[in-house]
């Protein structure tokens, strides 16, 4: 009996630690300005843009569809429409440098420039409530 609690517990974990690891509580705002990382540098200043401008929406929305949504997240991604509590610079940060090991996602910082990545950010952000 006691073997079937483990398993069902091992595979719970399994199943969650990834989702806990992206949702759970985001780092603090200072802690890349404090160790004086490059690309907390590179992006302190946030996008040059508004996140609300429909035309860097719509771009992000496409380079999204292409990427983001053909490779693992899917056309309709369930994790980020309606998702509340979101910072834009953590968004950025995570679609930068990847999940960091916490999750399998990876850094798509090489492949997108920062505003790509900024526009990615606002399609994002048109879809949740954050």
């Amino acid at each position: 009996m006691r073997i079937k609690y483990r398993i069902a517990a091992g595979a719970l974990l399994a199943y969650l630690l990834p989702a806990m690891a992206f949702n759970g509580a985001m780092p603090d705002k200072t802690d890349e300005a404090a160790t004086g990382s490059d690309s907390a540098q590179e992006t302190s200043g946030g996008p040059a843009f508004k996140l609300t401008d429909v035309k860097r929406i719509a771009a992000g929305r496409d380079r999204f569809q292409a990427t983001c949504a053909a490779f693992c997240h899917g056309h309709e991604p369930a994790l980020f429409i309606n998702r509340e509590g979101l910072e834009p610079q953590y968004v950025f940060n995570t679609i930068r440098d990847g999940g960091k090991g916490a999750t399998p996602m990876p850094p798509w910082g090489e492949v997108f420039a920062p505003e790509e990545i900024w526009e990615i950010v606002a399609y994002l952000k048109s879809i949740g409530r954050w």
